[in-house]
């Protein structure tokens, strides 16, 4: 699952609503769905969670902001999600230098050069983590997203990661949920 799933929740007038809620209940049950996520979604949402609650109430409530977020990090903690962290530090050769960095840096360097098309920072990390975690598990059916810049290269990146690219609404049908 992409962070936009978890923060289209968020949003009562995101076009992927419903289909989130209806994603997110199923994961709060456990025996429907699985999902995984990279763990920069728990960044993500907490940054969006944060301006969010800002836009909403048009007034600085540091307090208020504070326990919507904490709430907000705490409800996507206790669903039925498997967060994805790629351990270790990694080797990139670049000539005659070599940098040591995070596995999942790496990992989404190497994507930049297979994705053939500009990916936003971010997005390289979460499909990066995506290819991870179905190498790791061969059950995964899909990766689910409503970033319309992901969906626009969505057959070649599918070919990239060995899983489809779905919106959540394409995931939600496909499951009859």
């Amino acid at each position: 699952m992409d962070t936009n799933v978890f923060i289209s929740k968020l949003k009562s007038d995101d076009p992927y609503n419903s289909e989130a809620e209806t994603i997110i209940v199923n994961l709060e049950k456990g025996d429907e769905i699985q999902a995984e996520t990279s763990v920069l979604t728990l960044l993500e949402t907490a940054a969006v969670a944060g301006r969010l609650y800002h836009a909403r109430m048009g007034q600085e409530d540091e307090d208020g902001r504070q326990i919507f977020v904490a709430k907000t990090i705490k409800m996507l903690a206790g669903l039925k999600i498997r967060f994805i962290h790629l351990p270790g530090d990694a080797p990139l050769p670049l000539g005659n230098a070599q940098i040591t960095m995070p596995s999942i840096f790496n990992e989404s360097i190497l994507l930049s050069i297979q994705a053939n098309a500009p990916l936003r920072t971010l997005d390289l990390i979460h499909v990066a983590a995506a290819r991870h975690a179905k190498q790791t598990n061969h059950k995964l059916g899909a990766f689910v997203t409503g970033d319309s810049d992901l969906l626009s290269k969505k057959n070649h990146l599918s070919k990239i990661i060995g899983m489809p690219i779905l919106t959540p609404r394409e995931y939600v049908d496909g499951l009859g949920l």
